[in-house]
């Protein structure tokens, strides 16, 4: 019992003093903010493999959250808080290793620190967020950023040049194309098996809608991976996805049938090789 409560002290003591005299955990000379000033002075390309975006749309983003009354905090500058959230998105690492990559604590990184209240046009609401990475999550998607850059077109939406060719004169109705897409995600223990996909992975099940000249135009992400893309269609047209009278948007046989969406014919294999080499025209059935 002695020697139990000799250890046991011991032990404390040892606990105490390393406690007392910590060692440092980030040393590297290559801080987060020297290693996102090599990208942005360097090759024009690296920027865009780390962080997913161009040298001009990662000023444009940082000179846009400034607008927004976004500023340096006192240990993290705002380009860098920027840059954690850009690598963390291309990365999907751990909290440890976007730490280790910006020389920042982990409870930097994702700490849950603050109560953030965003005014939404039909509800309010408030949410928890972990620093950085959830704050930029929330500025974008908030309606004073996301309004101003993602809308759906309307009806006197000019007509792209690719649909003043003739071989897409069919489609002149057309807003753009609509389709799901599985992100995969770290789901709770209890929901994993309604978060498996088809495919066999842990995903959400997300909508996206973009239109001819390649730019996102409506989302709708936080459905489980088990859930139809039909399913996920019809809570987006009670979210916001408004197609206009006498206009659709194309979308593959995973969607229904109904005069805002196109869709293939089911059970009919189309090899569109074959029927560019056949010079054939495309129609579309009224």
């Amino acid at each position: 019992m002695l020697l139990i409560n000799i250890i046991t002290h011991c032990t404390v003591l040892l606990l105490l003093e390393a406690r007392n005299d910590p060692q440092p955990y980030h040393t590297s000379i290559l801080t987060g903010a020297g290693w996102l000033m090599e990208l942005l002075l360097g090759h024009p390309d690296r920027i865009r493999c780390e962080l997913g975006v161009r040298k001009h749309v990662f000023e444009a983003l940082v000179n846009e959250l400034r607008s927004m009354g976004y500023e340096d905090n006192r240990y993290v500058c705002l380009e860098e808080q920027l840059g954690i959230f850009l690598y963390s998105c291309v990365t999907g690492l751990t909290v440890r290793h976007v730490g280790e990559r910006f020389q920042r604590s982990n409870d930097t990184v994702a700490r849950c620190i603050s109560l953030i209240s965003i005014v939404n046009p039909n509800n309010f609401y408030c949410i928890y967020f972990h620093r950085y990475f959830k704050e930029m999550t929330i500025i974008f998607s908030s309606p004073t950023f996301y309004n101003k850059y993602v809308n759906l077109p309307t009806a006197n939406t000019p007509i792209p040049d690719i649909l003043q060719d003739p071989k897409f004169s069919p489609f002149c109705d057309a807003l753009g194309a609509i389709d799901g897409s599985h992100i995969h995600t770290a789901a709770p223990a209890a929901e994993t098996a309604i978060y498996r996909n088809r495919k066999g992975f842990v995903s959400q099940n997300c909508l996206f809608v973009c239109d001819f000249t390649m730019k996102f135009c409506y989302a709708l992400t936080g459905w489980e991976g088990s859930a139809t893309d039909a399913r996920v269609y019809e809570d987006a047209c009670q979210k916001g996805l408004n197609v206009p009278a006498g206009k659709y948007f194309l979308a593959d046989a995973g969607y229904p049938l109904c005069l805002e969406l196109l869709i293939p014919f089911r059970n009919v294999r189309y090899h569109l090789a074959e029927w560019g080499s056949a010079n054939l025209r495309y129609c579309k059935i009224c």
